[in-house]
């Protein structure tokens, strides 16, 4: 952050409603750049990772030889999707973009140095804060309902073989990104139904695409004997801890099944796959470093991510964070809890550390 000045310019209006929070987490002054009617003095711009909308705050770093600084919404976003709901978490970037797969991301770094990293305390509290995700069935949205398997209509003859596919909408920008096309879906589907003879396929559409707002690329797809799709809006813990293996393209599923121990199969190179934890059906000989499990939590939750209370507009830990969520779900009776496992909770002296004051 050294090579900054203590301004950044922000040109789109959706990303200066969060400038509090960006001047939380830099400790730099935001500024809204208008050309032609301002021309206020910067050392970085901020834009929406590689998304069209930040095509002029890219450019804008170009002509002025400035850093670029990708945000993007954190991996626990809020209770409901919406611009009315602020970010719990949010990731700033300055190499590139944690789903841009075609170059090095600031992410990939974090992970590499990550592995190496054996401290005890660390990886006690990464073990702590996956079982609090799993546990309280914490996602990206935490604003769908936690169902049963007998709830989702799941054939309970199956449960041994069991498996579960995620389509994401047209258009993601992960997907392009990730080495990966239209068509890798259709791909991803046809190895599930052929490596998993006599298995149960749960197809998991995406919300939008259900509600019409956006396209997919397996809505076609049908109920029949051996395929169960699911279109309504359901926490993905639910279906990840009903399944043996996932197969994905770049969603965040993944990711979340890998820390439930799930085999995950990757038709994409999203930014948890090519570290030896998933079935990479898409090379990546760049990362090299092996993280376990915990390691890899650790660095995307730990020090990629960045949290700011809804609250006091202030900075917060992983575990305040995540008890935020708790609080609003029982608050709110918004998401039964798992009822796979007792509850899980960090240890007390992890707790009393990091918990909501």
């Amino acid at each position: 952050m050294g090579q900054c000045a203590q301004r950044v310019a922000i040109l789109s209006p959706g990303v200066w409603q969060l400038r509090e929070a960006i001047q939380e987490i830099t400790g730099f002054q935001p500024v809204r750049w208008l050309p032609p009617f301002q021309r206020p003095e910067f050392g970085c711009v901020v834009g929406w990772g590689l998304r069209p909308t930040s095509t002029r705050a890219r450019q804008l770093s170009v002509k002025t030889e400035s850093s670029y600084i990708a945000l993007e919404d954190g991996f626990i976003r809020s209770i409901e999707p919406g611009a009315d709901n602020p970010p719990l978490s949010l990731v700033i970037d300055r190499l590139g973009v944690h789903y841009d797969a075609t170059s090095r991301s600031e992410l990939e770094v974090l992970i590499t140095r990550s592995a190496y990293n054996f401290d005890e305390t660390r990886l006690a509290r990464a073990t702590a804060g996956i079982g609090l995700l799993r546990g309280h069935a914490i996602s990206k949205y935490n604003h769908a309902p936690y169902l049963s398997e007998a709830e989702l209509g799941l054939d309970p003859s199956r449960r041994q073989g069991r498996v579960l596919v995620i389509d994401q909408t047209a258009g993601d920008s992960s997907i392009s990104y990730g080495h990966a096309t239209p068509a890798s879906f259709i791909d991803m589907l046809a190895a599930a139904r052929s490596e998993n003879l006599g298995a149960e396929i749960v197809v998991k559409l995406h919300p939008e695409v259900v509600s019409g707002r956006k396209q997919g690329h397996l809505a076609h797809i049908r109920d029949d004997a051996d395929t169960r799709v699911i279109r309504d809006n359901v926490n993905p813990w639910s279906l990840i801890e009903a399944v043996d293996k996932v197969y994905v393209v770049t969603s965040q599923v993944g990711m979340e099944a890998v820390f439930a121990k799930r085999e995950v199969v990757c038709f994409g190179a999203p930014f948890y796959a090519g570290w030896g934890l998933t079935d990479d059906r898409v090379s990546l000989e760049r990362r090299q470093a092996r993280p376990t499990r915990e390691q890899l939590f650790a660095a995307i939750y730990f020090d990629y991510s960045r949290y700011v209370s809804p609250e006091t507009r202030r900075e917060i830990t992983f575990e305040k964070a995540a008890a935020w969520i708790i609080q609003q779900q029982d608050k709110n009776h918004r998401v039964p809890k798992p009822a796979l496992r007792p509850r899980a909770t960090l240890p007390n002296w992890l707790w009393d550390r990091h918990a909501v004051q």
